[in-house]
């Protein structure tokens, strides 16, 4: 069966808002980190956490046929603003 564009389009405004809202969850969770984090005195930086991520976003890029260079480059802004969220936590 052909799809229209149309409902291609309605398809990928579907896709879109489960993106929104898997990004809200996302940093809902890195704020209860900032917190532990700042209860417990860490850093928000953890560079060993992050390269463990992106090994893992690499191969499951790999694996459901994505440019890895194109998953890292989304994931690196999602962590560039969680962790603008978890700074602003423990300063304020």
């Amino acid at each position: 069966m052909e799809s229209s564009i149309e409902t291609l389009r309605e398809e990928i405004n579907r896709i879109d808002e489960s993106i929104i809202k898997l990004l809200s969850a996302r940093m809902e969770v890195a704020k209860k980190i900032a917190f532990l984090k700042k209860e417990m005195g860490m850093p928000i930086e953890d560079r060993g956490r992050e390269r463990i991520i992106f090994l893992k976003l690499d191969d499951d890029a790999r694996s459901n046929n994505l440019d890895e260079n194109f998953v890292s480059d989304i994931f690196e802004k999602i962590i560039s603003h969680s962790k603008l969220l978890q700074t602003n936590i423990m300063e304020g």
